[in-house]
């Protein structure tokens, strides 16, 4: 009983032993084909045709072009939205602590502009609401009621219905 334990053991560290190595084959080559051994012996030099070359370089005369004139195509603007923002503390009767703090979004558009958003030092600090921000033409305001101290708002980015954003720092 003795020796079968030791032959198991023996057994088992052999064959843990020989998982851990590596593979002892080598790799034989593959042996070249007829037409890989004629190119070897026949090792002429080779010239690429200079009309194969994809990326072809061409001439072109300078004279076709008037470089002082450049064409001018078209191009539309991105429409730009105006809006001068201010940052204010308002004396208000129904708030506990006498003040309300708010942000005023004036329009200076005449096409009609809609807020889609406003995000308040980057989104630190929330808005309690936001009001007349529709169809705002010039002059109009949108209040937005700060969640924050009017003292320290830094940075305001407005979203407008056109995809635009606006960011305007104070």
């Amino acid at each position: 009983m003795n020796l079968a334990k030791s032959l198991l053991y023996s057994g088992l560290l052999i064959t843990s032993l020989s998982a851990c190595s590596p593979p002892s084959k080598k790799e034989v080559a593959p042996e070249p084909t007829t037409a890989q051994t004629h190119a070897t012996e026949t090792s002429s030099p080779i010239t690429e045709d200079p009309s194969d070359d994809k990326f072809k370089t061409t001439m072109v005369d300078s004279s076709e072009y008037d470089l002082n004139d450049p064409p001018v195509e078209p191009v539309q603007a991105a429409p730009q939205e105006q809006f001068e923002v201010r940052v204010r503390r308002e004396e208000s009767q129904y708030s506990m602590t006498g003040y309300s703090d708010l942000l005023n979004i004036m329009s200076l558009n005449d096409a009609p502009t809609t807020i889609t958003g406003v995000l308040i030092n980057r989104g630190n600090c929330r808005s309690k609401g936001t009001y007349d921000y529709q169809n705002m033409r010039y002059g109009s305001v949108a209040k937005v009621y700060l969640g924050c101290s009017a003292e320290y708002v830094r940075e305001v980015t407005v979203t407008t219905n056109s995809g635009l954003t606006y960011t305007y720092n104070f």
